[in-house]
């Protein structure tokens, strides 16, 4: 498949922009005049994960998403989040052309799980110095963040803030 042809045949029909509430962007396409709409679906994966009711199997059938896959899903991503890497899922639906809710909204139920990746997002260089720098002169240096209490956990261990065996952590919520 060639990218600017499937560019060229593919028109974007809506567009629902990432929300740092919701943690996921969508779009909706359809491919040529074929009377199916695609929708789309990337974000946070435990978002994503719980909009899925399908995924493929080993040899790329379509099958339903037992309670016990979503929940093997879910140890993925936080064993993912434990090693600081940020989880995004992609999900998609196909739907009918003649079903009335194409124009409403993009749909978020039903979907059909494609894949999970890991982000790495690695300290700056220098941020282990610093914050032992501020702690022999006395400073308890504290890390606010809007991250999965698993992945700050890490961060936190990798830039010196918290001890691997230190399990202080307070999660504020708002």
């Amino acid at each position: 498949m060639h990218m600017e042809e499937t560019r060229h045949n593919c028109r974007i029909t809506q567009v629902e922009s990432f929300n740092s509430e919701k943690k996921r962007s969508g779009v909706m396409i359809r491919r040529g005049n074929k009377k199916v709409m695609n929708v789309h679906w990337k974000g946070a994966a435990e978002m994503i994960v719980a909009m899925c009711s399908n995924k493929y199997n080993r040899n790329g059938e379509l099958q339903a998403m037992s309670h016990e896959d979503t929940t093997q899903f879910g140890a993925i991503i936080e064993n993912m989040a434990a090693k600081s890497l940020r989880c995004i899922a992609f999900a998609h639906r196909k739907i009918e052309e003649h079903n009335a809710q194409i124009s409403e909204k993009l749909e978020e139920t039903g979907l059909t799980l494609l894949g999970l990746i890991g982000l790495k997002d690695p300290c700056q260089p220098g941020v282990g110095t610093a914050v032992e720098t501020c702690e022999k002169a006395g400073v308890n240096v504290k890390m606010i963040t809007g991250n999965n209490i698993h992945i700050a956990r890490a961060i936190a261990i990798e830039c010196g803030i918290l001890d691997c065996e230190d399990d202080t952590i307070t999660k504020l919520s708002y």
